[in-house]
Parts: structure tokens; sequence; C-alpha cells
């Protein structure tokens, strides 16, 4: 049996009746198709139940019930204003029945349902003063009257004054206006763009107050007593919003015998030991250190401990109320260790889902911002120890985390930031205070000699032992380890010296004395001159006997174990169930010994969750290198330490289990360590092996290691290119596949983890679907993809067709932001910017990524309320790091972004700014407003240069500048464009004139000498600014308005983009097009862009992708780079035409490597549009798919290849499709009103078009034996049809759909909707595919990237069809 089904999410999501919608769009007819529908969709493809008139029931379903149900229960209402929504009765009833509904919830104290209106055609004021009488239709006829809204059964509903009271209530509430001029007249220049531009601003509106809700109804949820985890509908959210914000002192202890002090003072009363210097100044509140500060200096001179003791003292926990977080890193840190200890200070804090989160993420800028998303306002100290510019962490590492530090409010309530560091090359923040050894006999050496060694201070004069403690000081050189280190040992001696103790002193310096070598970080300086005699010393303690059993060790001595430590890593511990089988012996003796060590200063032996964890000091770690070096070689321990990793399961055997949770310390430091050991020990075949394994990929997903396995692939190809020779020699040895095969499979995983959960399905589903596409040209994938089907726990869903994107593309990077980019751009240095804003927000957030991927958001924030102003335009200007933002009321503010402050504002023009840029210095700006001037701004003075310039007859639509800002550039809606001496304050020449409609884009030459326009009359033009003439006639071509132009870097070309679908290029100094039109668009173009010299042009488009041209041979480059799944409003092209950038309406900004854009495997087929509707045959082998694009597609299930060409006929978008029971014939019902049959095996349309219904054909299905065909319409009528004849069988009801079906044709062979079979539990919800285990859990078994519209299921043979975006996913179920 088949069935279909619509997306379902909440509590009803195994049944494809929705009871409770999410929205509620209340509209007139005239704005159906172009607002209400196109607003309806994007709602439902981002998982919100959405209720739209009949679109939204099942045939049978009576219009009125339904409706009035969806009305009573719906969440947020939508009101699209019109002078007939006013007019007609059932448009006002559902406004009436939400203001009654929202007024009856106030008054209980319930939640009140959310109002939006949308001032469409009807404005603010018109529903304020509603005058019935202005409203006429094209026949000249009051709209009012035709509506019959004076009748007498009207008024008595509601009356004239009643429907003004209840339009001017909604009034009050903030909406969405549309911009003036925007209609619903097909010839209407400005409609197409503002309608979608409405469409867009009313759906982010919709979704952010969604969302609100659902994060609201979950606090519900959670505050409610005894009703935790009850409550379907929030579930999931439930789990993720569980986290609270507990402050809490995440820092070690020093030990007892760690001599500091944070408090002493000279006689001046100003600090005078380091460690109190560096209290002062996290404390200190001067501006230019609130920063933090930075600790300086050699190792072994005691910052860390400095650091620990700061994070435990009164003062600092009395000032740091949000918390203090100690994080440590090393010289063997990555990365990836940074992240990791970002989110342990997160989960100290009580974010454990947050840190889970955040521990997905693949850059440090994301984290980082979650990081500051977490903490938000609270004051808090975050401490990071031993920083260094190493593996991946740059010179500037310490200004990226000092973001974490609050730049807004009082000085004296910021988060602060202290670090220590012995890496010069790193840029430091802050105050700096260096550590030095201490005077070798001085006090503060004495003090921590004695303290350590836990005799009493005066022992230090005892004549008996004075000679030997200062020669012990001597050769400790004041370094505080080194102190620390002897006294350990001394205290060990006296501890178990029979004689007097004072001798205890004069024996360990006789084992210092033996064993004296120097050892030094650089040579000569004299630096660390006696640690090594000190850690000999201890190492001859514990070998000589006293107080170990030495004989039962044999021949496994002190030395040895403690060499075999070489093979940690700094700052970082092993489990002791680990080190005892490094060490070969049982738990209890490991850690028997390890304690030994640990009273002599070699190791640190802490117990977290009654695990023990050998640590070393790194200098202490260095000193083991070295003696391992000097016997057995480093190498030697890291293959015995990769033997121990693979005891037990193997490396593999640890990728059995599910999730990251129930992971013993021992496994998950292999896990973490594998790269490093096994490449160390020289197990490069095997590691290569491994990084080919989809077991261990999986592994990686689920352990959120994705960030450290992508580094380590990165440097195990380097590695196997370097050593193997020639790209022809890893041909010729068959290495090039397998290193081409672990990039696919780290892009592959990099791409799958914002649609992975812990599941293995889920994963292994993801993994296969975006590599298979190379399987029949490399053996090791093909491998790979056979492990996944031979080791993917059951059920599975196995990608069939293309169900998410390849890996291995032309996609570099995705930035994912909560709502549309107003900007993108491209520096010299490859580096991406832009900004973007929320809707009704007064504030933009400015957002960068550079070269090397690390992206930062920085909201810039203001005291606007929000929907106090209407945010209009913005514009970065990223080598000064400045921002302008025009508003609606005329205001102008200037931002640093740096510094998340306001320069300066002012009320800058009279009316709306409608456009800014800046210069490229980012020191002056230029405005245009709608009070007709352009006005430019001295950005560092915070003054107007000269008056405003003045001259247009028109609202000033678009504005350029010159790069050195001494030239501006302005368009007009008065068909002018006029140039500006921005020194002088003059025009430059006479007004552009030639232009016959209004200039919507202009852009300049980078010297200012040409401008170049775009204008809704079609044309482009170009011109000399100099003599403010035109060159050339009007660059003509175009038969839609132009929306974008763009110039060249040497000012010798211009680029276009138009409505007409079309890009063209045109050569300046001539004014002729080069080459022709560059076509393959298939919606508007919405944006365009041009490399700086001038031979490559990148295009933005509704059609939702970015196309690359070559602009001298006029061909595309590659494919077209395919995934955002809106509009792509705005795209720009780096320097030398090898990246572009894209912005679209679906939130998300890409970088696209554009010499990589060709086609990877087979070539792409299918849709062009959103997918309708799917269907399958009766015996599971075929399925049929409608689309926007106005297309039907047959496709064969077993190979996920479309049979044949689409088959074309419908002239608008196709809505339903069904297929016979043996596929050979396929029905489809389209916006056109007709239905039309299908031979699939010819590819032809069976007769001609079915034709009589007088509205949409929503509903199709079709008889086993193809010879009938059943359709329902928004007409409210179902038609049966005889196939053959072309003739309508029968006419009836659409509430009598089921009947009907059952009826005329064979019931078992008809796709149709019910209750899913009880065997197999898998269900859809916002686009994952779950099977519901017997015990109750979930596993997700699919994750789609888009939001499916429709699937269909074949349970007999376990097939899934989804309609999902552009794609057709179909997917076999493996049992």
């Amino acid at each position: 049996m088949q069935e279909s089904f619509r997306q379902e999410t909440g509590p009803s999501r195994k049944r494809r009746k929705i009871q409770s919608p999410d929205v509620f769009i209340s509209h007139a007819g005239p704005d159906k198709v172009l607002i209400a529908d196109l607003l309806s969709e994007k709602l439902q493809a981002h998982g919100l139940n959405c209720f739209l008139d009949k679109i939204s029931m099942e045939p049978g379903d009576y219009a009125r019930d339904e409706m009035t149900k969806a009305m009573e229960s719906a969440k947020v209402g939508v009101f699209i204003l019109s002078p007939e929504f006013a007019a007609r009765k059932w448009t006002m009833r559902e406004l009436r029945c939400f203001l009654r509904r929202r007024s009856e919830a106030i008054r209980s104290g319930m939640r009140p349902p959310t109002l939006i209106p949308v001032f469409y055609r009807l404005s603010i004021r018109e529903c304020r003063e509603l005058d019935p009488n202005r409203y006429w239709d094209d026949e000249r006829k009051n709209i009012f009257e035709v509506e019959k809204f004076f009748s007498d059964e009207r008024q008595r509903e509601a009356s004239t004054d009643t429907v003004k009271r209840e339009l001017q209530e909604l009034a009050d509430f903030t909406g969405i206006e549309n911009e003036v001029g925007a209609t619903n007249l097909p010839g209407d220049r400005f409609g197409h763009d503002k309608r979608a531009h409405l469409v867009e601003q009313v759906f982010l509106w919709v979704k952010k107050k969604c969302e609100e809700d659902s994060s609201d109804e979950v606090r519900e949820v959670l505050n409610a007593s005894g009703q935790v985890g009850t409550q379907a509908a929030v579930t999931s959210t439930a789990r993720c919003a569980v986290d609270k914000f507990t402050p809490c002192i995440h820092a070690e202890h020093n030990p007892d015998e760690i001599y500091l002090q944070l408090n002493s003072r000279g006689i001046d009363g100003s600090p005078n030991t380091c460690e109190a210097r560096l209290k002062e100044a996290v404390l200190s509140t001067d501006r230019n250190t609130s920063i933090g500060a930075t600790a300086t200096g050699k190792g072994g001179v005691g910052k860390t401990c400095a650091l620990r003791a700061i994070a435990h003292d009164d003062d600092i926990k009395a000032q740091f109320s949000g918390g203090v977080y100690f994080m440590s890193l090393g010289k063997d840190a990555n990365v990836g260790r940074l992240i990791e200890q970002l989110c342990m200070a997160v989960k100290a804090s009580g974010g454990k889902q947050v840190a889970a989160e955040m521990r997905e993420q693949s850059e440090l800028s994301r984290v980082l911002t979650e990081m500051r998303a977490w903490f938000n306002t609270r004051v808090c100290l975050f401490i990071i120890d031993d920083v260094w510019a190493v593996n991946g962490i740059d010179a500037c590492i310490l200004q990226k985390l000092s973001t974490l530090a609050a730049a807004t409010g009082d000085i004296r309530e910021r988060s602060r930031l202290l670090y220590s560091t012995r890496d010069s090359e790193l840029k430091q923040v802050g105050k700096r205070v260096t550590f030095e050894p201490r005077e070798r006999e001085g006090s503060d050496s004495v003090h921590m000699l004695m303290l350590a060694s836990g005799a009493n201070p005066e022992e230090a004069n005892d004549p008996r032992c004075k000679e030997a403690v200062s020669e012990i000081l001597k050769l400790c050189a004041g370094l505080p380890l080194a102190l620390n280190v002897a006294g350990t040992g001394v205290r060990y001696m006296r501890d178990r010296w029979e004689g007097e103790k004072s001798q205890a002193w004069e024996a360990y310096l006789s084992k210092m004395k033996s064993r004296n070598t120097i050892r030094s970080e650089s040579p000569g300086d004299g630096y660390l001159l006696s640690l090594d005699a000190t850690l000999h010393a201890s190492l001859e303690i514990v070998e000589s006997g006293i107080g170990s059993d030495a004989e039962r060790l044999g021949q496994f001595s002190f030395r040895n174990i403690h060499r075999s430590l070489c093979v940690m890593k700094k700052q970082d511990g092993m489990p002791l169930s680990l080190v005892r089988d490094l060490w070969e012996m049982d738990y209890e003796s490991a850690e028997k010994y390890a304690i030994q060590m640990e009273r002599v200063g070699l190791v640190d032996l802490h117990y977290d969750k009654d695990c023990g964890w050998v640590r070393m000091h790194d200098l202490t770690h260095d000193f083991a290198v070295q003696e391992a070096q000097k016997e057995e070689s480093v190498t030697v321990w890291y293959k015995k330490l990769a033997d121990v990793c693979r005891q037990g399961r193997g490396l593999l055997g640890m990728t059995e289990s599910e999730g990251r949770e129930g992971k013993d310390a021992r496994e998950k430091y292999v896990f973490e360590n594998t790269y490093r050991v096994l490449k160390q020990g020289g197990c490069v075949e095997e590691l290569k092996n491994l990084f080919l394994s989809a077991r261990w990929v999986k592994a990686v997903i689920q352990r959120g290691s994705v960030w450290q396995y992508e580094e380590a692939v990165k440097d195990l190809n380097s590695f196997l290119r370097n050593t193997g020779g020639s790209e022809s020699l890893l041909r010729d040895t068959g290495e090039e596949g397998s290193v081409y095969a672990m990039e696919l499979m780290m892009r592959a995983a990099r791409l799958s983890v914002p649609f992975c959960d812990e599941s293995s399905a889920g994963i292994y589903f993801q993994l296969y679907g975006r590599i298979k596409h190379r399987a029949s040209e490399l053996g090791s994938v093909q491998r790979i993809l056979e492990e996944i089907e031979e080791h993917t726990p059951r059920p599975w869903l196995q990608p069939v067709s293309e169900c998410v994107g390849r890996a291995g593309g032309s996609l570099v990077e995705q930035i994912v932001l909560p709502s549309t980019a107003h900007e993108v751009g491209m520096d010299s240095t490859g580096g991406v910017y832009g900004h973007y804003s929320n809707p009704g927000d007064t504030r933009i957030t400015v957002f960068t990524q550079s070269p090397d991927k690390e992206t930062k958001m920085t909201e810039l924030g203001n005291d606007f309320e929000t929907g106090s102003r209407e945010l209009t335009c913005g514009c970065v200007s990223m080598s000064k790091r400045y921002a302008v933002i025009g508003y609606g009321d005329g205001t102008l503010q200037f931002w640093s972004v740096s510094e998340k402050k306001i320069l300066w504002s002012v009320c800058g023009h009279e009316s709306r700014v409608r456009s800014v840029a800046m210069s490229g210095d980012g020191k002056r700006a230029v405005s245009g407003s709608d009070d007709m001037s352009v006005r430019v701004w001295d950005v560092d003075t915070e003054l107007q240069i000269g008056d405003a310039l003045t001259g247009h007859a028109g609202s000033v639509a678009s504005v350029g500048m010159s790069s050195d800002g001494k030239r501006a550039v302005s368009g007009s809606e008065d068909e002018s464009v006029r140039v500006w001496d921005v020194d002088t304050g003059l025009q430059i020449g006479d007004a552009l004139t030639g232009h016959t409609d209004g200039v919507d884009s202009v852009a300049m030459s980078g010297d200012g000498k040409r401008a170049v326009s775009g204008s809704w009359d079609k044309s482009v033009r170009v011109w000399d600014v100099d003599t403010g003439l035109q060159i050339g006639d009007a660059l003509t071509g175009h038969t839609g308005l132009v929306t974008s132009v763009a110039m060249s870097g040497d000012r010798k070309r211009a680029v276009s983009g138009s409505r007409d679908r079309s890009v063209r290029v045109w050569d300046v100094d001539t004014g002729l097009q080069i080459g022709d039109a560059l076509t393959g668009h298939t919606e508007a173009v919405y944006s365009v862009g041009m490399s700086g010299d001038g031979k490559r042009a990148v295009s933005g488009s509704e059609d939702e992708s970015v196309r690359v041209w070559d602009v001298d041979t006029g061909l595309q480059i590659g494919d077209a780079l395919t995934g955002h799944t809106s509009v792509v409003s705005h795209v720009a092209m780096s320097g030398d035409g090898k990246r572009a950038v894209s912005g679209s309406w679906d939130g998300s900004v890409r970088v696209w490597d554009v010499d990589t854009g060709l086609q990877i495997g087979d070539a792409l087929t299918g849709h062009t549009d959103g997918v309708k509707s799917v269907a399958m045959s009766g015996d599971g082998k075929r399925a049929v798919s409608g689309s926007r694009d106005r297309s039907v597609r047959v496709w064969d299930v077993d190979t996920g290849l479309q049979i044949g060409d689409a088959l074309t006929g419908h002239t608008d978008r196709v809505t339903s499709v069904g297929m016979s029971g043996d596929g050979k014939r396929a029905v489809s019902g389209s916006e056109d009103e007709s239905v039309r049959v299908w031979d699939v095996d010819t590819g032809l349309q069976i007769g001609d078009a079915l034709t009589g219904h007088a509205g949409c054909v929503t509903s199709v299905a079709m008889s086993g034996d193809g010879k009938r065909a059943v359709s329902g319409s928004w007409d409210e009528s179902v038609r049966v049809w005889d196939v053959e004849k072309g003739s309508t069988v029968h006419l009836g009801k659409l509430k009598d759909w089921r009947d009907i079906v059952e009826r005329f044709l064979n019931a078992e062979d008809v796709s149709r909707t019910g209750h899913r079979r009880k065997r197999l539990e898998v269900f859809e919800i916002e686009g994952k595919i779950v099977h519901e285990r017997e015990d109750g859990s979930e596993a997700v078994l699919a994750q789609l990237e888009s939001m499916v519209f429709w699937w269909e299921v074949d349970d007999n043979h376990g097939v899934f069809v989804a309609a999902a975006g552009h794609r057709v996913a179909i997917m076999k179920l493996v049992v």
C-alpha cells in the first residue's frame, strides 16, 4: 500500500491532518496568488503549519468548519490588508475572531494569539481613517457596494463603525508596510520586486514570532509542575532549553606548598610581586587595559600557579559574579583543543546542551559567538593558560578570544580575560606583566623551597644544613619550578629519613650534583640551569629504593616509566587506565608508582569522576622527551602506545557505540589522540585506512570531532603528497585516489554535521548520499559505500537519487544568518563581509570572514526601541571597519565596527534615507534620500561636507562613491544621474540625462572617472564623469528593467543584470555589448558583480542560483552554483575572479570556489524549481513528480535516474501528480486548471489536456490500469475522466472526493492518505525521517537539507519518495 503525506510537525505528526496550525493567513481574493500563496509556500517549506483557505484542506473537508477550527486555534494571524479585505464578510470575520481571542486570553491570563497586519494595498492611515466611498474597482464600481457591505444583513453582523473600529485596533499593532508603488497590476514596474521583498519581510517576521512563541511555550511547560516531558509538541525544543546558567569557579587549586603573595605591596602602596601586579591588572578599571592582562615569561617561573591563585582570590570572586573559568592550552594545542576548552567552560556554568552544540561547530568564530551568547551580559573572568601561536592557532588569537569580554556598559561591570604565554610571536592584549626567576637566595626563593619541603623556615639558617640549603638555592637559580621539585624531593626524603632530619638536605644536594646536566631553551642563556638536576635527583630518590619496591619492578625502572610519558601531549593528562597498559602492570601498581613520582615532583596525579589522570609540567615533559631520545627514541614509545590503543576492541571497535555519552576516559583519550599517536609512530598506512573508513568518520561526527578530523586529513594528505613525490607518482602508486577520497569524506562530514544527530543510520545516510556520485570512478569510494551498506544498523534509508548535496563541489563555506543579508562583499585578501538585520529591528549585525574561515558577528546595538523606526539601508567599509546606517526618519548613524560603538548620529535628511555608500578608505560616506538630496559626510570629523547636494527632482534611489572619496554619483527616480565633487560640493557638469525612466542602480569606477547606471527603462548608460557626457549610445538589449550594474576595477568593462533573466557585459570605451547576452538563469537576475580585470562576471537570481561567466568567451564557467533556497539578492567577486560570495533571502551567505565550479560526477538532472507533489507506481519501481517549473518528471526507483525527458505542456505550476499501478501512465494537475495524462515510456501526452475545472487542480489520482483519472479543484468540484476518450465520466463535489475515488477507481491501487502501517513506525517531521523503536526512543534515519513538502511511501516495497526543495529524493528502506 502507498500513502502520501504532507509535511507534519508537532503532536499530530503521524497524521496528515493539521489540527492546530501555527499560522493563519487572512486575505482577499485579489491578493491570493501574488502574496498569500507565496507566503504560505515559504512558511510551509520552513516547517511551519500554515492554513491558507482551501489549499490547506483535503478533498471532503467542509470549508466553513475547517476555516473556523483553524482561525480559533492558530498561534499567529497574518492579515494582508486591502480595500477588498475591509469590504468582504469572511476576511473581517477572521480578523474579528483573532481580536476576540486576544481579548479573552488577556482577560483570563492566557497567551494571546499574535496579530501581524500587512499594510499591502491599505495603509496604516487608511486603516485608521477608513472611508468606504474612496475605493473603486476596474469597472468604476464601489468595492464596498459590490461586496454588499452596506446591506442590512452585513450591517446587522457588523456595522460600518464596527469595521472601522476593528481596523483601527489592528492598525495599532506593529505591522509590515509595503513600499509605495507596489500593486497587483501586471504592468507595474515596481510590482514584482516589491511584492517579493514584502513576502520575504513578512516571512521573516512570522518566523521570528513563531520561534518566540515556541520558546515561550517551552518555558511554560518547564515551569508547570509535573508537566515536564509530557507535551510532545515541545519535547525536542525543551530538551535544548533546560540549560540553566550557574556561575562557578572552574579552576584547580594550587597545592598547599605553593608560595604566592597576591596582596603584597611595597612602601609606596603599589604591588611588589609579579602575581600581585597581575591581580591588580585584572581588577583595573583603566579603559585602556580593561580587556584584562597577559602574564609573560619563560617556563617554570610560576605563571600557571599565579593564574590558579587569582581564580580563587576573594577580591576576584567578588568582582566577577558570573564566575571564573580556567582553560589550559599548551604548545601541543590546536584549534580543536581550544574549542574543547571553551566548551568545558560553558558546560561548567550549566550549559551542557550549549556546549554540545558548540562542539559541533568547526569554526572558532562560531564557537565564540555561541559562547558570548551563553554568558551574555554576565561579568566573568576567563583565564587561558599557556597560549601559543601553533598548529593553526594564529598570532592574533588573543584578540579573537577577547571578544568574550563585553565591550559595552559600565567599565567596572565587564568580563575580562587573563592569559599567560611564553610565545614572543603572540600579539598580546591588555596589560603585560612579566614573570622572572626569583632572586637566587632571596626571601621568596627561601620561602618557596621551605614551603615545598615541609621544613620549618628557621631550618634554612640551621648551621647543620645551612650550607646545603644555600647550595640548593643557588643551583635552583630562583626558578619556582626547580625550587618546588627540589622542595618536594627533600620532603620525600625527610619523611623517610631515619636519622637527623636536617641531614636530608645534604643527601638531596648530593643527588643533585651526581647527575647535574645543563639544558637551556637557547644556548648560553643559563635558563633552567638546574631543573634537569632536580628531576634527575627525584628519579634517583625513587629509584634508590627509599620507600619503593624496586626489586619487584625488575628491569622496568622508574626512569623507564617516566621516559614513556614522552608520548603525552603538553598541558594534557593521560588516563591512568591507559598508563597502566603502557607500563605493563595492573591498575593498582600503576597508581602506586604514579603517586610515588608525584611525591617527588615528577608528575601530577588528579582524579576526575573516579578516574585517575597523570599530567606533567611542560618542562618536565621536555625532560622526558630528551631522556627518551637519548635511550630508545620517542618513536619507539609511540609505537608501543599505538599497540596499547589497538588492544581490546581495536580502533574501529570504538565506533560501534552510539552517541557521545558513555565513553570511558581511556576510549575517549585514544579516539582524540589516534592521529597523533599513529603518525608519530610511523603508522601512516593504518591512518589512511582509518580515515577511509565510514565507521571512523561516523564516530567522528558522533563525538563532535569534525574540526580535529578535518585538520588531521589535511595534514595527512599534505604528508602523503610531500613524501609520495609528484602527482604522477601518486597516480602510479594508487595514492592519488586515496588522497582524494579522504578529502571527499572530510568535506562530506563537514557538510553533514548540521543535518545529523547521534544516530548512526542518519549519519550513514548523509555520508552515503554525499559521496556516491564518485563511486563509479574511484574504487576507494565504492569500498566506503559497501562498508556503509554492511555496517549501518537496520532499518536504514539508502539514498538512491540525489537526496543531499554532493561533497567535493564548489561550495567552500556557508555562513548561516538568522535573517537576510543586505550587503555582501569580498576584500582584496579574499575575506568576506556584509551585514544583515532582523525584521522590524533598528540595528544591524556586521559579519566578516577572514580567508582562513574565521567568522565574526558584530551586532551594532542602539537604544532605539524595536519597531520605533524603520531601518532602510546600511553600508560597511572593511578598510577602516566603519559602518553607516540609514533610517526612515532621515537619521544616519556612524559606527566603529571594531569598538561596537556609535561614533556619532545625525538627523541628516528630512525624509527616508534610501541609499548609503562609503569611500574605499572608509573616511567618507554619501547618502541619498526621498527628500531628493545627496549629502556627503566626513566620518572622522563627524561633520557634513559642504551643503546638501541638490538638483534631483525625485527620490534618490542609489548612490555610489569613488575609492578616494572625492567623487560621488547618484541615481534618481527623476530619470537622471548626477556626479558630485565632494570637496567643493558642486555638481560636475550637467545632470547626466538620457534615461527615460527611474534610475535604480549606479556604480562608479575606483578612480571616479567613469560611472555606470541601470534604469527601469531597460537600458544601461556609461558616463564620462569629467566631461559629463554619455560614452556612446545607451547600452540597450535588455527586455526587462535593469536591476543591478557593476564595473571592473580597470573601468574598461561594465556588467548589468535584468528582470529579463539575462546578464550583459559592455565595453565602456566603445559603448558596445561584448558578445551575446549571458543566459541561463530561469528567473530575474537580482545582482551582478565583476572581477578586477573584467574577465569574469557573477550573477545572482530569483531562480536561487549563482552563475559565473567567462566574459571573453561568453560561456558559463561550470554548472550553476546551487544550494540557496530563496532569491539570491547580493553577489560579489574577488579581485582575481577566483572566488565569489552570494547572499540570499534564505538567510545564508555562501562562498564559492569558482575554479572548482565544475561538474562533479554525473550531471544533475531534475526540476529547476520547487517540487510540489510526488507519487509512485503500484509495483514500487517508478515515481513521478510535479514542480513549480511546470514540468512532470518520471524516475526509476532502483537507480534514482530520470526516465526520459521532462514531460512538458502545462502552462503553470504542477500541483499534483498520480501514477498507474504499472507505472506506464502518469497524471498531473496544474494551476493552469488542466489535467494531463502522460505515456511514461514514450514521454508523450495522451490526448489533449483534460479541461473543465474553473480553478487550480489541487488533487489527482489514477486507476491501477491507467484508464481512469480523478481530479479535484479549487472550484470545489471533482471530475472523473476517461483517459482513452478524454471525456468527463462523472462530475461531483469536492467534499465527496473519497467516495468518488472508491466508486470509480480501483481503490487498492490509488495513492491516498491514510493511517501508516504500524509495523514500520516511520514518520517525517521537519525534514527528518524518524524510526520509532520498540522502547519508544527515536532514531533519525534521514534528514534532508530542504524541508519536505510532500512525501510518498510504499510500505510493501520499502520505498520513500520526498518532494524536498528542487529535489525528488528517492530512498529505499533496508531492513
